[in-house]
């Protein structure tokens, strides 16, 4: 086996099992797998023990589901990976996490059901509210992502709580589907003798995508029976509330932060003015330098003495405070590379190369000696070294930003007011930039992207429609439509398929005997897509449903046809109630029309299947 495959094996071990983290010893093979960030740590959820508490209204099981239309309803089947705390008159106790924290990353999903209150305390003292605030429209702490206030019985009634925070968005989905939380908490810091000098804070909190909170400065704890006094400590655990509601969790995942873990020293550099033009980094064994000297800080723009045609080579020491993996992160204007004890660990040459590179290499305590080569062909200039590792959370290790930081867009959103608009523009859907997409916002506030090309329902979202700042401010490098909203990304389901037999697993690709034809306006001023397959005519729309909480889909066939429609895909497919299917716990779906699903697996993963028949149009609602 090759090694660049063993580093990308070992690489998705660790990602999924927790394992020790990977070495990549030999960084001259130029294939090897770079993360984005390293991996978290990941509580295995394979027993209760993983965890501290005393109570018996926690537990772990397999698979949870709820009936939106019932309060506090949760059903569960065996197994492991979902933490659940199913709380009694007699066991409701908070679950805490065996590890102590100050600074940390916390990646989750959560479950709760209709009508249910907990929460998520850091440190045990700070609290991030989880509540069924689905649909509300004036949002307090008390709601679904909001910083709980604090209490202080001596004040007047109406002041006791104070420094509640609410978010600034309500992105909640419908009660018994499965959200997501990332959270990034600065602890208080404390002098020598044990006085604060900075208080809490909740740099970042991110709900379903969303931004919520940026940083909010906690005080002190936030009101909550179980603290018993008012004392900040540099660490503490984790804790899941337990005497209020039902609520379940999944893919818990961590990084625990300290201090700085590398810095620099005894950093010399050579100065180079070079013929033009320059397309790369050029071999500084044939160049004399104009300049050679010492600095403390590697800023291009301050040791160069003109902006076009020059080249670095700076050396020094890194110096290691906690041995582990690392990962480097270089940006520049035009090419650099990085060197550590004599390997390259980032090649970012190249003119324009304005994409970010990385590089991981494993560094043993002590000091390791660097080199960063750089050159600049014309315009802009700058180079910016970033690092991340073991206990250490991204940041600045050498350089500056290489473009203005000032240089803010104008945000351009789209809304549409009496009839809808739809707008042709890339989107990203699992990390890739679908080229032949239109998405189209409604006036009644549900909205959608759709792949032209493979006839695919990609995302939906409700409220606000499109943010098209990255399409047309500045450059436009991205050229990206984003939802103004929280959105969900769908299993990808073809039009339609010809199938062999019920049984036949749907292709990796559309077929080519189905051809997109464009699309039609309706009287509604809806687009009707349209494909053609052999000598017959598929039709596909969607439109809000009549409630506006939802999807819904219309698509026909003029004709007798062996073409069978995926309506959904997901690890599991549950019936909730008489209407509702919970499709992985991601949304509800309700079949409308005469034409009925049949549930089936195909590799491990239920999937809802219409056959598409002449007579009998599919008629179906997505609900979120």
């Amino acid at each position: 086996m090759k090694k660049t495959s063993v580093n990308i094996a070992i690489f998705f071990l660790t990602i999924l099992f927790g394992c020790k983290p990977f070495i990549v010893d030999d960084l001259s093979d130029h294939e090897s797998f770079v993360p984005n960030s390293l991996p978290f740590h990941t509580l295995k959820l394979s027993k209760i023990s993983e965890l501290k508490g005393e109570g018996q209204n926690w537990s772990i099981v397999g698979q949870v589901h709820s009936d939106f239309t019932k309060a506090l309803h949760m059903k569960t089947k065996e197994g492991t990976g979902i933490l659940i705390n199913q709380p009694t008159t007699e066991n409701r106790a908070h679950i805490f996490s065996r590890f102590k924290h100050g600074d940390i990353e916390l990646d989750l999903e959560f479950m709760i059901p209709k009508g249910s209150n907990s929460g998520i305390y850091f440190q045990s003292r700070y609290e991030i509210q989880l509540f069924d605030s689905w649909g509300k429209e004036k949002l307090t702490s008390k709601d679904c992502g909001g910083i709980y206030e604090r209490w202080d019985n001596q004040k007047p009634e109406r002041e006791k709580g104070f420094e509640g925070h609410a978010p600034q968005k309500n992105v909640i989905k419908a009660p018994g589907l499965w959200q997501h939380l990332h959270i990034k908490f600065k602890a208080p810091k404390f002098d020598s003798l044990g006085n604060k000098i900075t208080n809490a804070m909740f740099e970042e909190v991110n709900h379903n995508g969303i931004l919520i909170h940026k940083k909010i400065e906690v005080t002190g704890p936030t009101r909550a029976a179980h603290i018993s006094d008012q004392f900040e400590l540099p660490r503490a655990a984790l804790m899941l509330q337990g005497d209020h509601g039902p609520v379940a969790f999944r893919n818990i995942k961590y990084k625990l932060y300290e201090t700085d873990t590398l810095y620099t020293s005894n950093i010399e550099y050579q100065y180079f003015e070079v013929p033009m033009p320059i397309t790369k980094l050029p071999n500084f064994d044939t160049l004399t330098p104009k300049v050679k000297g010492k600095t403390t800080n590697i800023d291009v723009n301050k040791l160069s003495q003109r902006r076009d045609g020059i080249a670095f080579k700076f050396s020094g020491k890194l110096n290691v405070a906690i041995e582990g993996d690392y990962l480097f992160d270089l940006l520049s204007d035009d090419g650099s590379s990085l060197y550590i004890d004599q390997k390259q660990v980032i090649n970012h040459d190249g003119k324009h190369d304005f994409e970010s590179r990385k590089g991981i290499i494993n560094l043993k305590k002590g000091s390791h000696p660097f080199q960063i080569n750089y050159f600049n062909y014309t315009w802009g200039k700058g180079l910016w070294l970033k690092y991340e590792g073991p206990m250490q959370e991204l940041r600045t290790l050498e350089g500056l930003y290489p473009y203005p930081l000032n240089n803010t867009k104008k945000t351009l959103l789209i809304d549409p007011s009496q009839t809808p608009e739809m707008i042709r523009g890339f989107v990203n859907y699992q990390d890739e930039k679908r080229t032949h997409a239109i998405s189209v916002g409604d006036p009644r506030g549900v909205h959608y992207s759709y792949d032209l090309a493979h006839g695919s329902l990609l995302k939906v979202w409700k409220g606000g429609f499109a943010d098209v700042t990255e399409m047309w401010e500045g450059r436009g490098i991205d050229q990206l439509l984003l939802p103004q909203a929280m959105s969900i990304e769908l299993n990808e389901h073809f039009v339609a398929s010809p199938l062999k037999n019920k049984m036949t697993a749907f292709p990796l690709k559309i077929s080519k005997d189905i051809q997109p034809l464009g699309y039609r306006i309706d009287n509604k001023k809806r687009p009707i897509f349209i494909f053609k397959y052999q000598n017959l005519t598929i039709e596909d729309q969607y439109q809000p449903d009549k409630s506006s909480t939802g999807l819904k889909r219309t698509l026909s066939i003029n004709g007798d046809s062996n073409l069978f429609c995926r309506a959904a895909r997901a690890d599991y497919i549950e019936k909730i109630n008489e209407d509702f299917y919970s499709v992985g716990g991601f949304f509800y779906f309700k079949n409308l029309g005469e034409s009925h699903p049949f549930i089936r697996e195909i590799n491990g993963l239920k999937e809802l299947i219409y056959p598409l028949q002449k007579d009998n149009k599919i008629v179906y609602s997505l609900f979120w």
